[in-house]
């Protein structure tokens, strides 16, 4: 009877402890999602400050960088914790696999060369303050805007809505339209048998319009005709340049181009279109 309860007993034991173990490990798993998720809500109410700001005003881009950077951090913090927890729990000795990593590090290194890579550049790229979250960006042959930086994963929305996802370690040559000020320049084909300077007038007189219409982008008192840029086949091209505020550029570039449509058209101005001249020469050796 005696050892009938002993075993009882162990396996009482036995069973307790399982549960115990079961219920750190849930335990574990469940504190490292919610430091994770109150990170991220607390990240997001304050956000919410910047909300109202524009959207490349330097405290919101800094708001939204350095709150991606803190959760993306945090995670990468975290969950390497929870693993290492629960591997003590299960009774696994942590110091036999840290020195079992290490002999298997050197082999590991090689394969992780490019996550560290990612990591590093990203990290310096942060320090560099070469982009932020809004800024418009060009990489090779896309181009988009930055949504999201992380220490290891950049995220960089195009047009047509397509996200592109770009390692840090390969974001090593990129232009950035958002710092500083940009440049509108639009670009008119002019005839060659129009009066140069009364298109030229005309011209200067539709970028000075536009330009008293929108004062609060422009960063210099008035826009440049600059004439004649180049002698094309069919045209001479003259252009109206003007710095404004980055990221809007286009929209003055559009603006700009139809009011041009619309003064050309007033007075009665054409725009050049490919024209060829042929010459028929008679052959003498027939005659």
């Amino acid at each position: 009877m005696g050892d009938l309860w002993t075993r009882v007993l162990d396996f009482y034991n036995s069973v307790d402890g399982v549960l115990a173990s079961l219920l750190s490990i849930i335990f574990v798993l469940v504190l490292g999602w919610l430091i994770i998720r109150t990170v991220r809500r607390g990240t997001q109410r304050w956000l919410k400050r910047f909300e109202e700001l524009p959207d490349l005003h330097p405290r919101r881009q800094r708001a939204y960088t350095v709150s991606g950077l803190i959760t993306s951090s945090v995670r990468y913090v975290v969950w390497p914790v929870v693993i290492i927890v629960i591997l003590a729990e299960l009774n696994i000795d942590i110091a036999a696999l840290i020195a079992t990593a290490g002999i298997a590090g050197l082999a590991i290194g090689f394969g992780a060369q490019t996550l560290v890579k990612d990591v590093i550049s990203g990290i310096f790229l942060l320090f560099d303050d070469t982009i932020h979250v809004g800024d418009f960006i060009k990489v090779g042959a896309d181009e988009g805007t930055v949504e999201f930086i992380g220490i290891r994963l950049i995220q960089v929305r195009k047009f047509n809505g397509e996200v592109l996802m770009i390692p840090a370690g390969e974001l090593r040559i990129f232009s950035n339209h958002s710092i500083g000020f940009a440049r509108a320049i639009v670009e008119m084909g002019l005839s060659y048998e129009q009066d140069i300077d009364t298109v030229l007038s005309i011209m200067e007189q539709t970028a000075n319009a536009w330009a008293a219409e929108n004062a609060d982008i422009l960063l210099e008192e008035k826009p440049t005709v600059q004439a004649i840029t180049t002698f094309a086949e069919s045209a001479v091209n003259a252009r109206i340049v003007i710095r404004v505020k980055p990221g809007t550029q286009w929209q003055a570039e559009r603006d700009l181009r139809l009011l041009l449509k619309r003064d050309f058209d007033k007075h009665g101005i054409e725009i050049p279109f490919p024209r060829r001249t042929v010459y028929m020469r008679e052959d003498k050796s027939e005659t």
